[in-house]
């Protein structure tokens, strides 16, 4: 029997068409507050947001968190832009990781400016790398790491 009277059905799919975009602009302010707050803890704290980064290199204020991986159970890659002198900040990370224990390696290829290549509590292998980044004018640091 059908009721002249009534609309059909529109289904299941009805309510989502409904409720969706109602709930983006939401959704939207929730993730942004969501990647300020990473932000700004790692502006306040001065601190990399990964374990495995020695605690004795401070991050940069102005750090913006590019890419973090994880590849299996020991490989690690974390890179963040700067503003600041990475010359002077690499000169500043290498005198900390020698002053707390890190054995600072030079191989042939490290005889370039802006890398490091250490090794060290928990790290097998680690190799730090700034490069500029023109088009942001801003500063590239990459980090690679081979973990015990």
């Amino acid at each position: 029997m059908i009721c002249a009277a009534c609309p059909p059905f529109p289904g299941p799919a009805a309510a989502f068409r409904v409720r969706l975009p109602a709930i983006l602009p939401s959704l939207r302010h929730a993730l942004a507050g969501l990647a300020a707050l990473s932000l700004a803890a790692i502006a306040v704290a001065g601190e990399a947001p990964q374990a495995w980064v020695p605690g004795v290199l401070e991050m940069p204020a102005d750090a913006e968190v590019l890419s973090d991986r994880e590849i299996g159970s020991t490989v690690r890659m974390f890179s963040f832009s700067t503003a600041e002198d990475t010359g002077a900040l690499l000169d500043t990370w290498e005198q900390a990781l020698k002053e707390n224990g890190y054995v600072i390696e030079q191989g042939t290829d490290e005889l370039l400016e802006g890398a490091i290549e250490f090794s060290g509590e928990g790290i097998g292998n680690a190799k730090i790398v700034a490069s500029p980044m023109p088009e942001s004018g801003r500063n590239l640091v990459e980090f690679d790491a081979t973990l015990r």
